[in-house]
C-alpha cells in the first residue's frame, strides 16, 4: 500500500519535519531538487510559499546539494523568485536557483508516452531526489492542481500552453513518465477555488507522500472531490506512476 501522511497545522516549520519524519523519507542521492510551484508573481496560495520550501531545505540541508528549480509559465521565473522571497532564502542557505525555461537539456523519448514522445528533459533533474511542492488548488481545466500538474513547470520553454494544445491531462502523466517526483509536498493549509485565485478556503493540512498520485488522491478528496473523476490522476495509475485508489493508501493523519 502507499503511504500518505497529513498533518493538521499551519506551521511548515513543524509541519514539515514531522510529516517526512512520519513517512520515513530517505534519501540516497546527493542532489536534491525542491521544485515549487511558482506559476506567476503572486503570494500564497497562488504560489508555493518560501516558509515551506525554507522547512523542506532546513530538513534536506546535510550532506545535499540544493536545488531549487521551477519554469514559471506566465511571469519570469527570477522575476517571482526575486519578488516572491526566494532569492533571500537561497542566498541565506546557499541553495542555487534555476530556471528550467532555459535550462540545459538532453533529448529523451518513450514509446510507452501517449502525446511527448520525444522529451526535452532538463539536465538539472538528472539523478536528482525531487521534491514536488505544490500547493492545494483546484483548476480551471485538470479540476486539481496537486503534485503531478506541478511538473507542469519542469519542462524548457515558458509555452506550458502547448502542453494544453496536445491534451493537458495527457502532458500531465507523460511529464511524469520521464521524471516522477520521489516526494510529493501539498502545502493545503489555504487553498484556491482556481489555479490563479479565486475563493479562499483554509484547511491548515499538509500532505506528503512518496507516491505523488496517491498525495494527489488524498489532496482531491480533501478539495472535496472524487478522485476518480480527476483524468490524470487515473491515467497516471495505468501508467503506473503510483496509486489511484483510496483503498490501497494507507493514511496517516497526525493532530
Amino acid at each position: 500500500m502507499s503511504k500518505v501522511v497529513v498533518v493538521k497545522g499551519n506551521d511548515p516549520a513543524t509541519m514539515v519535519p514531522r510529516g517526512l519524519r512520519s513517512l520515513g523519507v530517505e534519501v540516497h542521492r546527493r542532489k536534491v531538487v525542491i521544485k515549487p510551484n511558482l506559476i506567476a508573481d503572486r503570494p500564497y496560495p497562488v504560489t508555493t510559499p518560501t516558509d515551506t520550501v525554507e522547512a523542506l531545505v532546513k530538513f534536506f540541508k546535510d550532506d545535499n546539494q540544493l536545488i531549487i528549480a521551477e519554469g514559471s509559465g506566465f511571469d519570469d521565473t527570477h522575476t517571482i523568485y526575486r519578488n516572491q522571497g526566494y532569492v533571500e532564502l537561497a542566498n541565506y542557505h546557499g541553495v542555487k536557483l534555476v530556471d528550467l525555461n532555459s535550462e540545459e537539456f538532453e533529448v529523451l523519448k518513450k514509446a510507452e508516452a501517449t502525446v511527448l514522445k520525444r522529451f526535452e528533459f532538463p539536465l538539472v533533474l538528472k539523478g536528482a531526489y525531487l521534491i514536488s511542492a505544490a500547493v492545494l488548488k483546484r483548476h480551471s481545466e485538470a479540476r486539481v492542481t496537486l503534485s503531478l500538474k506541478n511538473m507542469l513547470g519542469a519542462t524548457i520553454g515558458q509555452d506550458k500552453g502547448r502542453f494544453h494544445k496536445l491534451g493537458l491531462e495527457e502532458s500531465i502523466v507523460d511529464i511524469n513518465r520521464y521524471k516522477r517526483p520521489d516526494l510529493a509536498v501539498i502545502d493545503g493549509r489555504l487553498s484556491l477555488s482556481s489555479e490563479l485565485g479565486g475563493e479562499r478556503k483554509r484547511f491548515d493540512v499538509m500532505i506528503f507522500s512518496n507516491d505523488p498520485v496517491a498525495a494527489d488522491v488524498v489532496g482531491a478528496t480533501t478539495l472535496g472531490l472524487d478522485p476518480s473523476t480527476v483524468e490524470h490522476i487515473k491515467l497516471a495509475q495505468k501508467a503506473k506512476l503510483g496509486v489511484c485508489d483510496l483503498k490501497k493508501i494507507k493514511i496517516v493523519r497526525l493532530d
